[in-house]
């Protein structure tokens, strides 16, 4: 098999970089083995424009919101599936100070800010005494089906080999790349934290474990709604269930669900919810973060045509299709990468 592109990894990075590397006629295979525990299958796929208990408007929330909306708009339309929905979220204040705070600092965020409440206003559900924000531009992606939908269509193109990759197994020259009997111009690796690559195990990742309850409540939330505060209440798409997370671990990083987790976010969930629930499963990942909380993409800085296009963390809904496209037209066009995001930031550590 001969193509433009080998692409290692089939999560939310992988299928962004395919789908720009199809707007410019690239061929490509994917490489990835079937793991349930990945951090996209198991992700809630929030995607927030105000985060932080600060609330803060997120880093380029402008030029990432626009774009997620209407990358995943066409992707639906492509795939014929649904899986993006955009829904509001509530962000309840946590105090009157809370509040004069955000009142006094919200024009920032206009342009994603639906309706500020300065009284209750969802006591029904929940625990919002001071009022909250209601957001726009915002809502989840059910991200196990949209990555369900995607393999489907790159194995009836012939484009997917569901393996697990073998580092050991590729050779690589200054024209070419071989992997076993694929030949290609150029590989990206899309692999996740923990991945065994030892092209770029000098990067200074910080892989981030997440735990995610699920949970059935004693009456229906607002279909609309999402809330959010201290952990985020996410109506699951296709059963009766909602989502409630996320944790953040640096050290434990298996894929067992562990009790400090469970304890941490009913605590959270307690002091929010004003309805009566019961858990019925917990489930974790590990997101491919990073020390400086930024992706790392680009090339490698000893082979030309290896790249990494990785470590997108906690908001890798957003962060993925936009940067998808600078990627790919940063190798195809030459356009200069974010310098933020750019691996060259870490090439100082590297040592051939």
């Amino acid at each position: 098999m001969k193509v433009d592109y080998i692409i290692v990894g089939h999560g939310i990075a992988s299928v962004s970089v395919v789908e720009h590397l199809k707007l410019h006629r690239k061929s490509f295979v994917v490489i990835s083995e079937n793991n349930p525990n990945s951090s996209s299958k198991v992700a809630a796929g929030l995607y927030n424009p105000i985060t932080g208990r600060k609330m803060k408007k997120t880093w380029l929330a402008e030029q990432l919101f626009s774009y997620l909306e209407s990358f995943y708009s066409n992707l639906e339309k492509s795939l014929n599936t649904k899986f993006l929905y955009d829904k509001a979220i509530y962000r309840p204040f946590l105090s009157l100070e809370d509040q004069n705070d955000w009142m006094a600092r919200e024009d920032d965020a206009t342009a994603f800010i639906k309706h500020t409440y300065t009284k209750s206003h969802f006591t029904n559900f929940i625990k919002d005494p001071f009022g909250g924000v209601l957001l726009k531009h915002s809502g989840f992606l059910d991200v196990k089906t949209m990555l369900e939908a995607h393999q489907q269509y790159l194995t009836s193109i012939n484009a997917l080999i569901e393996k697990k990759f073998d580092y050991k197994s590729l050779i690589i020259t200054d024209d070419t790349i071989v992997y076993q009997e694929i030949k290609a111009q150029n590989i990206i690796f899309c692999d996740g934290p923990l991945s065994g690559n030892s092209y770029f195990d000098w990067v200074p990742t910080a892989p981030v474990k997440g735990e995610i309850l699920h949970i059935k409540t004693e009456k229906a939330l607002p279909e609309d709604v999402i809330f959010n505060r201290g952990v985020f209440v996410v109506k699951n798409t296709h059963q009766d269930y909602y989502r409630v997370g996320a944790t953040y671990e640096w050290k434990n990083l298996t894929y067992e669900p562990t009790s400090k987790a469970r304890n941490q976010l009913t605590e959270k969930l307690d002091d929010l919810l004003n309805v009566k629930y019961e858990i019925i499963d917990q489930v974790a990942g590990i997101r491919p973060s990073t020390k400086d909380r930024r992706p790392l993409i680009g090339n490698h800085p000893a082979h030309k045509n290896v790249f990494i296009f990785n470590g997108l963390g906690t908001k890798g809904v957003s962060l993925a299709p936009y940067f998808a496209n600078e990627f790919v037209e940063s190798i195809i066009n030459s356009k200069k990468l974010n310098d933020e995001v750019n691996i060259k930031r870490y090439y100082p550590l590297y040592s051939s």
